[in-house]
Parts: C-alpha cells; sequence; structure tokens
C-alpha cells in the first residue's frame, strides 16, 4: 500500500505533530505532555481519542510525549479537535523548543528542585519560539543524570549547595552544548552554579534568544557554541 498524500501535505502535518507511517496514510500524532505528566482525565481523554480517530493503541517517546498510533489522515482535524476539547495539543516537532523531559524531581529520594514544575515554566515560555534547528531541554533532579540532561542542547542538574550563610540549599547547574543522535556532543556546564528559578529561566531564555539570532539555519545549539566560542556564549548568558 502507497502513500497517497503529498509532500506538502505530509509537511504540513507534521508541523502539527503527525509523523507519517511511511509508505501508508496512516500517522502517529504527538501529544505535548508539558513536563512529562499528564493528570488522569487526560489520560482517559487520550485513550478516548485513541480509539476514536486511531488504532486504539498509545505509546510514549523518549520525549516523553504521548503518540496516538493509526490515525488515518482523514482523522487527524477531528482528533485535534477532540483534544482541544480536553485541554490538549499536539506537536513537539519542527524547528523550535521540543517537549521537555524531566525526570520525578523531589518525589525521588536524591531529588534537589521541583523538576516538574521548572520543566512546565520552560515548556509555557520558549515552546512556541521559531529558531534555526530543533532544540532539546532536560531538566533532571539531581547529579544521578537519570534524563541525561548534559546530552541535551540545555540541559538543567538539581545539586546541593550552600548560600551566603553557610546553609545548604538547591542550586542550578546548567550545561550548554549537549546532543545525542546522528552526532554526539556533551553538553558543558556554566561556570556559575545558579541559586534559584528566575536565574534559571533568565540565563534559557538569553541562550535561546542567542541561538535565535546568532545561530546559522539548519545548525544545532552546539555547532552554535563551536563556532561562536563558549567563553563569548558563557558570556552572554551571565551578562546583566
Amino acid at each position: 500500500m502507497a502513500c497517497t498524500i503529498s509532500k506538502e501535505e505530509l509537511t504540513r502535518v507534521k508541523g502539527l505533530g503527525f509523523l507519517n507511517n511511511k509508505g501508508t496514510d496512516y500517522f502517529n500524532g504527538r501529544v505535548i505532555t508539558r513536563n512529562g505528566k499528564i493528570t488522569s482525565k487526560e489520560m482517559i481523554h487520550i485513550a478516548e481519542a485513541a480509539e476514536k480517530f486511531g488504532n486504539g493503541e498509545v505509546v510514549f517517546t523518549t520525549r516523553l510525549t504521548v503518540e496516538i498510533r493509526g490515525v488515518h489522515f482523514e482523522n487527524i482535524a477531528p482528533l485535534c479537535k477532540f483534544l482541544e476539547e480536553g485541554g490538549l495539543s499536539t506537536g513537539g516537532t519542527g524547528q523550535k523548543v521540543r517537549p521537555i523531559v524531566s525526570c520525578k524531581g523531589t518525589t525521588c529520594q536524591f531529588g534537589q528542585i521541583d523538576t516538574f514544575g521548572l520543566s512546565e515554566k520552560i515548556h509555557e515560555r520558549f515552546h512556541d519560539v521559531k529558531l534555526p534547528h530543533k532544540c532539546k531541554i532536560a531538566v533532571g533532579g539531581c547529579i544521578h543524570n537519570c534524563v541525561k540532561p548534559d546530552l541535551n542542547d540545555i540541559g538543567i542538574i538539581g545539586m546541593r549547595t550552600k548560600n551566603e550563610e553557610g546553609i545548604a540549599c538547591p542550586g542550578y547547574k546548567v550545561c550548554i552544548g549537549g546532543r545525542w543522535g546522528k552526532k554526539t556532543a556533551m553538553g558543558k556546564p556554566l561556570s556559575v552554579i545558579l541559586k534559584n528559578e528566575n536565574d534559571v529561566l533568565e540565563v534559557i531564555e538569553k541562550a535561546i534568544i542567542l541561538f535565535r539570532d546568532e545561530g546559522i539555519k539548519g545548525e544545532r545549539f552546539a555547532d552554535t557554541i563551536n563556532r561562536l566560542g563558549f567563553d563569548y556564549v558563557e558570556k552572554k548568558l551571565l551578562s546583566e
């Protein structure tokens, strides 16, 4: 069975989060989870969507989105409408910030920071920004690196540090320039451990703006950093 959908339509629906099952008119639709977490109500709605518009199967991606499988091309629009009625949306593709990957955070005995809360804030602020290439972000709650933050374009790692009074408190190590896939690179940490979420969000915003404005179309953030120089990029991210 050959795919009868035009290349233009394949590109359009891919931008909506629907990836073609090669050689067919069927797709897997990616439902965004914002931070890798969904409510039981949302899960029921997704299951109903899979029964109504897909083949009844739901899979989970490595970036913690939920894929509804076996969606015929003609069912894409009604599926999107049905998901919107449940407060959900599809996406997670294209040259922009991809779905944020988060570990368990403070529900884990080793977790130092609220990974779910921070991941959702990152998603809400930055997921629609158009970039030269995709940008992957991961938030890990401790130095065990379960979600591999240092293999993402931007990675946040929760740490235990001390404040000015010498009292133990959570800290945030930020790594930039990691990647995993066809080419790999280990992210390099910034020289400063950040002390609060606002500082982290500010650094992420500066990183995304720098990548948007100084990156070249088709290059990953790691390539931009290598071209511009880590010292230059770090100075821009940590400047007032």
